[in-house]
């Protein structure tokens, strides 16, 4: 009885040890198996050139036969001596090739920097030449205009506001020259068109001129290009009331506003112009034809604000290509519209334009007495002769003492007692 219990208990204990291990999942340790491991891993971090040598005994000892056969292949004596021949190429093959590698890359980057450097100065160099090209080119372009400003040349890109149109456009001149038309007969057939239209009678006016008394005019135009006129303003007593002056060819106001004028040059066209005249030698005479010219008028005021881009209120052009065949100059004036300038009333006689039919032949007539003082006409009295050259004066003081020109007059000396 007493073994059975014992036997048991000795059951008992052993499976309620099992049950624990299973439960923990742990095993039981050895104190002398950690206690070894940590000292030879001790041993192992305090010598570690040991640790490294032990292991290349271990590996000569496992494959020493085959190392002592590949050193006998070899021709050497030990294994030192075969690693210095195996190993000791593969690693100047290294080092060898590790230095070329370094070679190449300062080698690409001293390329890359001289590229980089050579960019920049082809860079800087093209700038330069840009530069200079562009430098070139204005001056010629200012050359180029000197001397068209010299000649009395302005092409119409560079300043001309006027739009000329081309006289063939207006009239027939083959035409006019296959027929027998005299100067007087065209001065005719021009000033019918141009009054007698019925569009054209309130926005243009027209005249004729002879050759020589044109060619006089835009001589003393190249000379002084600008000038300012005054304009007298068209009262409301004067278009209900003045018809008496009207009839009298006369202008009653008190009011004025001074116009600024310029005149601007185009080459005569002479695409619609006859073959020249034929001498008996057989030799073509052939006479240049005098430059086209605009005069543009536009109130000082706006002039003062907007400058080159002011409205012109009247364009007045002369047309030279009959000069040569028949001793004249056609002009024409072009009066705007009202609807081209903000901000302008219409005249009060000329409704939808900027001004009025009168007001316009008043500007041509006093740019002509102004621009024409070269010519002396026939027997003229000491006083007319004065006061032609106190207008030339007027000009060249306008031009060249503009701090001591003075406006005082200049209403007599444009219109002569007429207004």
């Amino acid at each position: 009885m007493a073994s059975i219990i014992s036997r048991l208990s000795l059951r008992s204990a052993a499976t309620r040890q099992s049950s624990i291990s299973r439960f923990t999942g742990l095993r039981s340790l050895s104190t002398s198996l950690v206690r070894r491991d940590v000292l030879s891993e001790l041993e192992n971090q305090l010598h570690p050139r040991e640790l490294i040598e032990r292991k290349r005994k271990e590996f000569e000892e496992k494959y020493g036969d085959k190392l002592n056969k590949k050193a006998k292949a070899e021709g050497v004596k030990d294994l030192d001596s075969l690693k210095l021949k195996v190993l000791a190429p593969s690693v100047k093959a290294a080092l060898k090739a590790k230095k070329a590698k370094d070679a190449a890359s300062a080698q690409i980057k001293f390329e890359e920097e001289d590229i980089g450097e050579t960019q920049h100065k082809k860079d800087i160099e093209g700038q330069k030449n840009a530069s200079e090209k562009l430098s070139d080119a204005v001056e010629r372009r200012l050359k180029e205009r000197e001397v068209k400003k010299k000649q009395g040349l302005t092409n119409q890109a560079e300043g001309d506001r006027a739009g000329i149109k081309p006289l063939s456009s207006i009239i027939n001149l083959p035409l006019i020259h296959l027929t027998p038309h005299d100067a007087n007969a065209i001065s005719q057939i021009w000033t019918a068109y141009h009054t007698q239209h019925p569009t054209l009678s309130n926005s243009f006016l027209s005249a004729t001129l002879p050759t020589s008394i044109y060619k006089s005019m835009i001589s003393v135009a190249k000379k002084n290009p600008f000038f300012v006129l005054p304009l007298p303003r068209l009262t409301q007593a004067e278009t209900s009331n003045g018809e008496e002056a009207n009839k009298k060819g006369e202008v009653q106001t008190d009011e004025y506003e001074m116009f600024y004028l310029q005149w601007i040059f185009h080459p005569t066209s002479t695409q619609s112009l006859p073959p020249t005249i034929s001498s008996g030698a057989g030799n073509e005479i052939e006479e240049e034809l005098p430059l086209t010219s605009s005069c543009i008028f536009t109130p000082l005021e706006e002039f003062k604000k907007q400058g080159e881009w002011s409205q012109p209120y009247l364009v007045l052009t002369h047309y030279p290509e009959l000069s040569n065949s028949h001793n004249l100059v056609l002009m024409r004036g072009e009066i705007s519209p009202s609807s081209a300038s903000s901000g302008s009333l219409d005249s009060k006689t000329n409704p939808g334009f900027l001004l009025s039919q009168q007001q316009s032949q008043l500007l041509a007539l006093a740019l002509q007495r102004f621009y024409c003082t070269s010519i002396e006409p026939k027997n003229e009295d000491e006083k007319s002769k004065q006061e032609r050259l106190a207008r030339a004066d007027a000009l060249v003081g306008f031009r060249e003492r503009p701090e001591q020109w003075s406006w005082q007059g200049l209403i007599q000396q444009a219109y002569g007692g007429l207004v």
